[in-house]
């Protein structure tokens, strides 16, 4: 492939001289004379990235980027020195290409595009094409590399890698209704083992996020069958079980998941427990995750046992469990999530001791109920006992009109809600919850006077 004959015209090539980095009053054309340092330089080039390319599995770049470091400079040595030669087209496509693997997406793109614009008769136009596809994917500019690979897609030697790339930055994009067609279209065609589970694995991934659990779950059994390595079998039978979870069918979950000792497993068998309500199930398996080498896995069980005991309101010994998943894995999900549970409970706890200011204390207890925990029933329950227990109390406005903001934005209770807005107009005239009661009331008033036309006609 290396090694195409294109005669490089002298405009472009004053554009890659600019590219590269070299002022005008420094270039020295080529002369019609090709020395043997001319051709050490291109054999140079093609050598490092014939030696590059097989350090690369799966685009990724196995070992360092020595050869591929080599080629971007022997490359730009043709580019510098011999601006004019046939050879321009392959040294651009090298260092491209070498940028791509290298990681660095950005660069690669300026060369590709540059090529793609002022090369577009070179034989490397769609291999080029495709790698633009890839490097605009690894940038998250979905739109861009369907365009690049939809280009590359018009060679055969490219139609079918390009359908497959395009699996991915579907997938990426989660415009999963063009992912099944793209799926629909390699089908028909020959594929090889992995290409087919490529195509399955996408599938069954897409129905998975749009809640086609059923179609999921038929995807990955077919999957599964045709699976022969056991790490990626085992892979497998995780998703089927949390699709089985996900349907309900709790009972073949389970057989999924008996005998597996894989931290995932057990960690799926603890969510299952919980689905269950084998609440002691679930704490045996978080307190065997939490004892795991791995500080991720076992921030999460600190973190889910956590949960547990909130709901139980063990409170002191949630916050507990928070602060161990912040100490396991300090970064992680879990244990930035761990972070901002741990401060809200703490300040639960210093506002349930609270002996000066109580009523104060019980607002912004029910405050951080609902802003904080989105727990909307003790939220209200706080509230409520605010205003009916101190309604002489600055803060029984605030908690009347918090609870009249709730029945009528989140649970849009039109008995409710204009109830809760006259005794907060006749309770507490003039204030600036009365003002905006009475126009939540006047919205009530006015959909009830036409409601009841529409029903007159």
């Amino acid at each position: 492939m290396i090694g195409h004959r294109f005669k490089g015209s002298l405009q472009p090539a004053m554009k890659l001289l600019l590219l590269a980095g070299v002022k005008f009053p420094l270039i020295i054309l080529c002369s019609a004379f090709v020395s043997c340092a001319y051709f050490n330089t291109v054999y140079n080039a093609k050598n490092y990235y014939r030696q590059g390319v097989k350090t690369v599995k799966h685009d990724t770049l196995m070992v360092d980027s020595e050869n591929f470091d080599k080629t971007i400079e022997k490359s730009t040595a043709i580019i510098v020195k011999y601006p004019d030669t046939r050879w321009v087209d392959d040294a651009l496509y090298m260092m491209g290409a070498s940028y791509y693997f290298k990681g660095d997406y950005v660069r690669s793109l300026e060369k590709l595009d540059f090529f793609i614009e002022n090369y577009p008769g070179s034989a490397f136009y769609h291999e080029v094409q495709y790698l633009r596809g890839l490097a605009y994917f690894k940038l998250r500019r979905y739109g861009s590399a369907i365009a690049a690979l939809r280009e590359a897609a018009g060679s055969k030697k490219y139609r079918k890698k390009s359908l497959l790339a395009m699996l991915y930055v579907y997938y990426g994009d989660a415009n999963y209704s063009s992912l099944y067609a793209i799926a629909d279209t390699l089908t028909e065609q020959s594929l090889r083992y992995a290409e087919r589970r490529n195509v399955l694995r996408f599938t069954a991934m897409a129905q998975f996020e749009e809640k086609r659990y059923q179609e999921a779950l038929d995807t990955f059994i077919r999957l599964l069958a045709i699976t022969r390595d056991e790490g990626e079998r085992r892979n497998l039978k995780l998703r089927i079980a949390e699709t089985y979870l996900e349907l309900g069918e709790y009972e073949l979950c389970r057989n999924f998941l008996v005998g597996e000792t894989a931290p995932e497993f057990r960690d799926l068998l603890g969510d299952l427990y919980l689905k269950i309500g084998n609440i002691e199930g679930a704490k045996e398996i978080c307190y065997e995750l939490a004892q795991n080498g791995f500080p991720d896995i076992a921030a999460e069980a600190y973190y889910e046992l956590a949960q547990i005991s909130e709901v139980e309101d063990s409170i002191d010994l949630a916050v507990g469990y928070y602060d161990s998943a912040l100490v396991k894995s300090p970064n992680s999900e879990y244990g930035l999530k761990a972070r901002k549970k741990s401060e809200v409970l703490k300040r639960i706890q210093t506002l349930t001791t609270e002996t000066e200011d109580t009523v104060r204390a019980e607002f912004l207890l029910a405050e951080i109920y609902f802003t904080a925990l989105d727990d909307l029933p003790r939220a209200l329950q706080g509230y409520e006992k605010v205003y009916r227990n101190h309604p002489e109390s600055k803060w029984a406005p605030k908690a009347l009109y918090a609870h009249l903001w709730i029945a009528d934005k989140i649970y849009k209770d039109d008995t409710l809600a204009p109830k809760l807005a006259r005794t907060l107009i006749g309770g507490y005239p003039g204030t600036e919850y009365a003002m905006s009661a009475e126009q939540i009331l006047e919205a009530y008033d006015t959909k009830l006077r036409t409601d009841s036309l529409d029903q007159g006609r």
